[in-house]
């Protein structure tokens, strides 16, 4: 009897044990769940609402801090003012935790930080790999910030989003139409997200308009004689192509602007053409490609009644008009219904 016993307890000793080790390593998989999910972007609408958060004490107004102005009082500017613009009327709206350009306004860059050029978004505390960015401040180390009114700190951690792990919420990397989504989704001004989605160069499309239109010009006519060329074929082949200008002291600038239109259009990463002097502007022009894009205000009074409304999607339009290609696949035809 005793013996029939002992081995029942041997038995359910194993099971216990061997229930043991299971609990214990889905508990691990769990936690490894958790610390890969805590570095996922927030929504940066729900983390105003939730006060997890105050906007301007991050990246969100960069464009103005990195000139020394306080992070911490910029936000409480008059409603006509560009922070409160951008804090009340974007971010607070833009329901979305994709990465977003850490400085609006990059021109100049700035000297010490190297920030420009990146994107960035809210993530959990837990989050440990910042990619550089901030941890977060306890409410203590909040509060006396604010009270110096001089001290940028955010009792969220802010991430410096990477390329290889963050590639699904990076904005650079969405196209025109997937941002048009975007900003309609959240009724955020297209101006802003634009800004906020792509880098900007300091051309003024006035600049560019002749290379971009003799660019389209060459491959709309090779394709309507039946010998297509790529884009490619269009900005480099001596043969086929748009001829660089001829090299000299008088053309630097000419010979600037012609090299970097070639490169934006051959890396067909969106980028904003933001001219000399014209810091701030709200209408200007988006390379894609072969591709230009326009952005501007709808005509007064409707664009100062959008704004008024609250309605910001519908205060700008983003519209082709130079290479322009459908931006949905026609259905096919069925030939047997026909």
């Amino acid at each position: 009897m005793v013996s029939k016993v002992a081995s029942v307890l041997t038995c359910l000793s194993f099971a216990w044990a061997v229930r043991s080790q299971q609990a214990q390593e889905a508990g691990r998989s769990a936690a490894g769940a958790r610390r890969t999910g805590s570095c996922d972007c927030l929504e940066f609408a729900a983390v105003y609402y939730d006060n997890l958060a105050s906007c301007g004490r991050a990246h969100e107004l960069y464009f103005a801090t990195k000139y020394g102005a306080s992070a911490a009082y910029h936000p409480t500017e008059p409603i006509a003012g560009l922070p409160h613009q951008i804090c009340s009327n974007f971010f607070k709206n833009f329901k979305n935790n994709s990465c977003v350009n850490v400085d609006l306004f990059p021109f100049p860059s700035d000297n010490n930080d190297n920030l420009s050029g990146r994107q960035w978004c809210y993530v959990s505390n837990d989050c440990l790999n910042l990619n550089g960015g901030t941890f977060a401040t306890n409410p203590l180390g909040f509060a006396i910030g604010g009270w110096h009114n001089q001290i940028s700190t955010s009792n969220l951690s802010v991430k410096l989003c990477d390329n290889n792990t963050d590639d699904d919420v990076i904005l650079k990397d969405k196209t025109i139409a997937e941002l048009d989504a975007i900003g309609a989704e959240s009724d955020v001004s297209m101006a802003y997200l634009l800004r906020l989605a792509y880098p900007a160069v300091q051309i003024d499309w006035g600049e560019a308009k002749l290379l971009m239109e003799f660019i389209n010009e060459k491959m709309d006519t090779a394709a309507n004689s039946g010998q297509a060329i790529t884009l490619t074929d269009a900005l480099y082949d001596p043969a086929h192509g748009v001829a660089a200008p001829s090299s000299g002291w008088e053309a630097t600038r000419l010979l600037e602007v012609d090299q970097t239109i070639r490169s934006i259009a051959a890396s067909e990463q969106g980028t904003i053409l933001d001219g000399l002097g014209q810091m701030y502007r709200d209408e200007y022009h988006v390379l894609v490609g072969r591709q230009v894009y326009e952005v501007k205000r709808i005509d007064a009074p409707y664009g100062n009644m959008a704004y008024l409304a609250g309605k910001f999607y519908t205060e700008f339009v983003v519209e082709c008009v130079l290479g322009c290609s459908p931006a949905t696949r026609e259905a096919p035809l069925d030939l047997l219904t026909q």
